[in-house]
């Protein structure tokens, strides 16, 4: 078994460099996937514990065999890092040393035709990252109205035809359940012609995925998690993967860094706001062109980090 097989890490060097790892530090990896970044994180210093979080019961299965040889110091945890904080408690954790977060798909999840994340490969319309959820996409597709469809497409997938696609999902349904990843796929080619259907396969399947494992929602609870239970010079590394995670975790670093959030007319501060990051990256680090051409799923990612001040 590889780790390859599953999935290969992004950003592998600089995520182990950018959290900085101490001797005798706690560290989270709050997206197990395959398992890669955490071997990393665990190989880099012999004297730290690692918790690592996934939803997907696959991820966790496959990754117990890769981590088992570092014993005690890799704790896997079967849960969404929206309950970081809970799950940390019950293992008696109430401060870390670093967090990192690998945001959106595995390549493993979107190569599974089984888990319907991919719009290339026919398989059952799901995109559960958690197969303990209930809502699958085949319950969106086939039950949410004209209204509600085209919203899901344009504020999760950023689609400018949501509104000619969802009506376009809504009539074919009615002649037939559109019951797979290649059946919604071909509802998409009659409305896209040319070149951008491909784009806009892959924004509306986006938008679905996103929409039924609420991921935008989690990471803002998350991340928030994460600066509440990081200790001084602690660092917090995320990954993303489009514009929407990326806006969430640009927006949130600026705000964590500010010291005052009052208006600029106020003589004198009055929000009793604090500083509780120092941003690290001005801008985002992204893959090298070798990297990109290596594991292509890397094209869109941007790393950005910051670190715990008080």
């Amino acid at each position: 078994m590889t780790n390859k097989k599953y999935h290969v890490p992004v950003l592998l060097k600089e995520c182990i460099e950018a959290l900085n790892i101490k001797d005798n530090g706690i560290y989270v990896d709050t997206t197990l996937g395959g398992g890669g970044h955490s071997k990393e994180i665990l190989k880099s210093n012999k004297n730290i514990k690692l918790y690592s979080f996934d939803r997907d019961s696959e991820a966790i299965n496959y990754a117990h065999e890769l981590l088992s040889t570092f014993g005690e110091r890799s704790v896997l945890i079967h849960s969404n890092y929206d309950q970081l904080r809970t799950q940390l408690a019950l293992k008696k954790v109430k401060k870390i040393d670093g967090i990192l977060f690998d945001l959106g798909v595995s390549f493993h999840q979107i190569t599974d035709p089984e888990r319907g994340f991919s719009f290339s490969k026919d398989g059952k319309l799901d995109m559960r990252m958690d197969n303990r959820d209930t809502v699958t996409a085949y319950q969106i597709v086939n039950e949410f109205r004209v209204e509600e469809l085209s919203k899901i497409f344009f504020e999760y997938g950023e689609e400018k035809k949501s509104k000619v696609i969802a009506r376009k999902i809504v009539q074919q349904r009615e002649i037939k359940k559109i019951e797979t990843t290649g059946e919604l796929s071909s509802v998409i080619d009659q409305v896209i012609k040319g070149p951008a259907r491909v784009k806009s396969k892959a924004r509306i399947f986006q938008a679905l995925r996103i929409y039924i494992n609420g991921e935008l929602e989690s990471i803002k609870k998350a991340i928030k998690e994460a600066v509440d239970i990081l200790n001084p010079d602690g660092r917090i590394v995320i990954i993303t993967y489009h514009s929407l995670e990326d806006r969430i975790i640009k927006q949130f670093f600026k705000y964590e860094e500010k010291s005052c959030i009052c208006p600029s007319n106020f003589p004198v501060c009055i929000c009793d706001k604090k500083s509780r990051l120092k941003i690290i990256t001005k801008k985002p680090i992204i893959p090298t062109e070798d990297e990109k051409n290596i594991n292509p799923q890397s094209r869109s990612a941007k790393l950005r980090i910051a670190e715990r001040v008080q």
